[in-house]
Parts: C-alpha cells; structure tokens; sequence
C-alpha cells in the first residue's frame, strides 16, 4: 500500500484515503480509474459541478470518466418506462407526457453519451437486495395511509422495511423519499423515528430535504410548514 508522509504531523495518504475529503474513506467508492472517494464525497463533487457537465462526470483526480450512480441508471429507466407507456396509450399530447419527456431527457443528460451501459457505481445494504416495496404500499405513501404504511413495516423486523425501496421503473425511490415528493410530513417524521435513511440520494445528487423544498406542494403553502421548527 502506497504512502506519503510529508515532514512532522503531515497527513498518511493510502489507497483508503478519500481523494476529495483526504480523509479515511466512508463507504468508499472505487472507480475504474483507480482513484477511490467517499460515496458522499462523490456526490457532493457532482452536484456541486451540476452546471459544467464534463467536469461532473470526471474524476475529481484524474479526470477520467465517472460511471453513473445506480440511482442515475435507475431515474433512467423509470421515465423510459413511463414514457413508453404514454405511448403505448397513444397519450402523447397531455402536459404530463411533455414533462416526462423533459425528465428523461435531463436523466440522459445526468448519465452521459460516453456511459457504457453497464458500469455503475454503488450498491445496497453491503451487496445485499434491498426490500422491495409492494404496489399496495407504494399508493399508501402517495395517499398518506400511515395506518397500512406502519402494518407493513412492522411485521417483518428481520427486514429493513423502513428503507424499503419502489421498482427500478419506479427509479428505486426509498419510502422517505416518496414520503418527500408527496409531501407526507407526519409519515416523513415517523419513519425517521423507525430509521429510515435520511442520506439516500436520487439523480444528480437530490436528497430528501432538497427534493422537499423544490416540491410543487411549495406552491400551496405548504413550505412553510415544512420549514417549521422541530418539524425534524
């Protein structure tokens, strides 16, 4: 393992050393060109460079190509999939179709043209599948049902259902997340309180509490209530 010490008290740097942080890596990605960093390290580095398109997609080191995050694939594919299905229906003149187009475009512009098709960084839970939420519940969230949300949840303890994530062509979305874009306050705090993963990140680098405050339900009014104190 390669070192490099520079005079008294200088940092150790080692292959487990984060190339943006230069601290000891946190659930460490590795890329394919060598260089190793910190998942959220990595994804601060791309929303932080969202606007200059090369520089996000390129290691902060080297500035070979970065391989998108499973959630970019994932947001990839679900609005292929809901575009498809507009067509399929022969919906292709409403509002809603016009936006799912200009989602996919902008997940296709998140990927990148130079994506193999293949290589994606990050997984779940240490390798292991994630819970895949049931259709039942997914519109539980949608509807707020915390009733039927918290039965499910709870009768399984062997599983992480709390993190329980929807279908790929649902972009993989975990239930704080969905919880978020429907602007589910109560749901959002008890699921907090059960553990749910506050850092998860979809697309470009959106977390729980951006997505929430960019949420259409801003327009309502509801905002301020979000911001509230001891809301979290």
């Amino acid at each position: 393992m390669a070192e490099n010490l520079q005079g008294d008290g200088a940092a150790v740097v080692t292959e487990l050393t984060c190339g943006i942080c230069l601290g000891d890596s946190k659930d460490p990605l590795n890329l394919p060109c060598g260089h190793s960093f910190c998942d959220g390290c990595l994804d601060g580095w791309r929303s932080r460079y969202g606007a200059d398109e090369e520089m996000r997609r390129k290691c902060p080191t080297c500035r070979a190509s970065i391989p998108p995050s499973k959630e970019m694939v994932a947001a990839l594919k679900s609005w292929r999939a809901r575009k498809k299905k507009f067509e399929d229906e022969n919906e292709i003149f409403s509002e809603h179709y016009r936006r799912i187009c200009q989602l996919l475009a902008s997940a296709e512009e998140s990927v990148g043209k130079d994506w193999d098709g293949v290589t994606v960084l990050g997984g779940d839970n240490n390798g292991e599948p994630a819970v895949v939420m049931p259709g039942n519940v997914f519109m539980a969230i949608r509807k707020g049902d915390i009733k039927s949300i918290l039965r499910w949840v709870n009768a399984s303890r062997a599983e992480d259902r709390v993190n329980a994530v929807t279908s790929v062509e649902l972009a993989s979305m975990k239930m704080l997340m969905l919880a978020s874009i429907n602007a589910q306050l109560a749901l959002m705090s008890l699921l907090l309180q059960l553990g749910a993963d506050v850092d998860n990140r979809m697309n470009q680098g959106l977390t729980v509490l951006s997505i929430m405050f960019s949420n259409l339900s801003l327009a309502k009014g509801v905002g301020n209530k979000m911001a509230r104190p001891g809301c979290f």
